[in-house]
């Protein structure tokens, strides 16, 4: 079944639907830290999942919903070796021309990177080794050594922009080509400006930078549309703040070691506040 996935579904086309979302990464010191907005409608079922270490696959926490009715796919999470990753939506560009040499992606690619990588530069190496088809997200990996990078697939080409200093941050144009659109950003840039202001960085400090920088809209005929789940992840010490449609006053907080050591879970995140 894998195989016939692996030819039939190019599933990472279906990654691209989230219009809004914020994520970025800061070393400062012994912290590292990284965070996410992630923006889409209200009445997605979202999924928070803990799968523990085995034989030669890293333990992790995952968020994300299901693709096609019943294809369970991470959004973003981290590793036990402190590995996070997440997506945003960018503008259509021209994806790296298919190879033969390379795997297809498919619907479990994202988790596969959490159980199988524990470095950025093993991140970025694991991900040229795929043919990832009709993209229209970049990535965000970020370890907890402070080294982090973005993964674009933009131009034809397989594009990996490092940290230039002790932050980066993303949301939906293109680093490598902010021509494209969504650019300029407002949130971008307040994110920026607002964790290079801060003496200090804490994850009460980060938590309010998201807040900041959450949408929300409520059409015309009721839809509910905006920042559905942000996190704030200590890669350091495996901790994750969890706060559900913008309740920023209710954090849920866990410890990956911890729900590790509980077994494997899958639980609706709304049921959990």
């Amino acid at each position: 079944m894998k195989l016939i996935l692996h030819l039939i579904i190019p599933s990472l086309i279906v990654i691209a639907q989230l219009d809004g979302c914020t994520i970025f990464t800061i070393h400062r010191g012994s912290q590292v830290l990284a965070g996410n907005n992630e923006d889409s409608q209200y009445s997605t079922a979202v999924k928070i999942w803990f799968v523990p270490p085995t034989a030669g696959r890293y333990g992790r926490i995952c968020f994300g919903w299901n693709q096609l009715f019943f294809f369970r796919q991470a959004q973003g999470g981290m590793n036990d070796q402190g590995l996070f990753f997440d997506w945003a939506l960018c503008p259509d560009a021209v994806p790296p021309k298919f190879s033969l040499k390379n795997k297809v992606a498919t619907f479990n690619m994202p988790e596969n990177l959490l159980a199988e990588c524990a470095t950025v530069d093993e991140a970025v190496a694991w991900l040229g080794r795929f043919n990832i088809l009709f993209i229209r997200s970049h990535i965000m990996l970020a370890d907890r050594r402070g080294n982090s990078a973005v993964v674009e697939w933009v131009d034809g080409e397989f594009r990996v922009i490092k940290k230039n200093g002790d932050i980066q941050v993303i949301t939906n144009f293109w680093l490598s080509h902010p021509e494209l659109g969504n650019y300029p950003c407002p949130r971008y840039d307040r994110v920026t400006e607002s964790i290079k202001a801060m003496p200090i960085i804490s994850v009460e400090r980060l938590t309010s930078t998201l807040e900041d920088v959450s949408t929300y809209e409520r059409t015309k005929d009721g839809n509910e549309y905006g920042t559905l789940y942000s996190n704030v992840y200590d890669l350091t010490h495996g901790d994750v703040y969890i706060y559900f449609k913008r309740g920023f006053d209710i954090p849920l907080n866990i410890n990956l070691e911890f729900e590790l050591k509980r077994g494997k879970r899958v639980y609706l995140l709304e049921s959990l506040f």
